[in-house]
């Protein structure tokens, strides 16, 4: 198929990403044990089991009571209210001891707090007006209230946080139904490219791309594993990478070879393939010549920029978000919104990249940098602010934070 294309099919680098991920099926799903659980996606919504609380449960320490006799100013305690234990039955005209979460005896319908009474002996003593002042139920939490058995709590492609696996295991869930892990293959193109150990002369480079990649992706819970090849600017042996890695792999991350010279051969050895093509070039920078296709086998390919910074950018900003699509996720995250500590008066006509430092009271710096080769700047950024075209760095911008 010919990988021509106009010079930029979407407007902006959301538009362009909205399009990708609508062509990208999820994963198969998985039952794991809920140990095994955090950071992985739910594969479907999760019910309350029973009530939250199960009954009714104080919220406070102090003496659980009955409305109508707090008149009496004085009220011995008759009993002790244990968390952890069935309800007790409350005496009227008397006050029973009671902790946070514990729960309200039957016939109470409030609590008082410790800090609220003076206890002498078997007794309480508290003030009539606040015995007036209290409302029904004070400091109670009725049964249900937190939500009612049956109801939705976690809706499919949540992502498996500390929070969530709590709720998990409150509700019963110990073996949770999750969409699969990823298998992720990365080629790195380019005569130029050497491994990381070599010894480059000066027209040559040691592989920042591939190590960047591989970082990313083995810090994600829902990547399985990550098979890292390279392959000089032949076509043939592009191919036969790529082919090979697409055999195995959910994604497909090629890095170099993208743009729009005699040696940028990756558009042609995808063609070769059989993937088509939803996008080649977005109006950003750095990553405008970015290609985003679709394999033989559904799977995704992004054809990533050569230069480091172009790699780590357009490899968060487009990456992360469809692989979070394909292992179940049910929306791309928001992303948080900076002010800029320290803007110029730059701007270009399209969506500028802006490499960044978050500042300790939370606006981004921005960092001086040689351009989309300038690696060195990059690792002292935290991430980047997305800017748009024409605009100057003042902000509030979306960031996005090196993972």
């Amino acid at each position: 198929m010919s990988t021509e294309q106009p010079q930029f099919r979407f407007d902006s680098p959301a538009a362009a990403l909205s399009a990708l991920l609508s062509h990208l099926p999820r994963a198969s799903h998985e039952t794991i044990p809920l140990a095994e659980a955090a950071g992985r996606i739910l594969a479907h919504p999760v019910l309350a089991d029973r009530p939250s609380p199960a009954l009714d449960v104080s919220v406070m320490d102090g003496f659980a009571a009955r409305l109508i006799d707090l008149a009496e100013g004085v009220l011995p305690i008759a009993g002790d209210a244990r968390i952890g234990s069935p309800p007790i039955t409350l005496t009227p005209r008397s006050a029973a001891r009671i902790v946070t979460g514990a729960p309200i005896p039957n016939g109470a319908d409030c609590v008082i707090r410790v800090e609220d009474v003076v206890v002498a002996g078997d007794e309480i003593t508290f003030h009539t007006a606040v015995a007036k002042s209290l409302p029904a139920n004070h400091f109670i939490r009725r049964q249900g209230e937190n939500s009612p058995q049956g109801a939705e709590i976690l809706p499919a492609g949540t992502l498996v946080t500390p929070a969530v696996a709590s709720a998990l295991a409150s509700c019963g869930i110990h073996a949770p139904l999750v969409f699969r892990r990823l298998r992720i293959g990365v080629l790195s193109t380019g005569d130029e490219v050497l491994q990381a150990d070599a010894t480059p002369e000066p027209w040559q480079l040691r592989d920042g791309n591939s190590a960047a990649l591989r970082a990313l992706f083995s810090s994600l819970a829902f990547v399985e594993s990550v098979e890292v090849r390279h392959a000089p600017d032949d076509q043939r042996r592009i191919v036969a990478n790529a082919s090979e890695l697409l055999s195995r792999s959910d994604a497909l991350f090629l890095s170099g070879g993208v743009s729009m010279g005699h040696r940028d051969l990756v558009p042609a050895a995808l063609a070769n393939l059989g993937a088509n093509t939803i996008f080649h070039k977005v109006p950003q920078r750095p990553g405008k010549p970015i290609l985003a296709a679709i394999g033989p086998r559904h799977q995704l390919i992004l054809g990533l920029p050569g230069n480091p910074v172009s790699v780590l950018v357009t490899a968060h900003r487009f990456a992360l978000p469809a692989l979070e699509h394909i292992a179940g996720l049910a929306a791309p995250r928001p992303q948080p919104a900076v002010s800029v500590a320290n803007p110029d008066n730059q701007a270009i006509p399209l969506w500028w990249h802006r490499i960044v430092a978050i500042t300790s009271d939370g606006r981004a710096e921005l960092i001086d940098n040689k351009g989309s080769g300038d690696q060195i700047a990059a690792a002292r950024a935290t991430g980047f602010i997305e800017v748009p075209p024409n605009t100057s760095a003042g902000g509030p911008w979306p960031y996005f934070g090196w993972r």
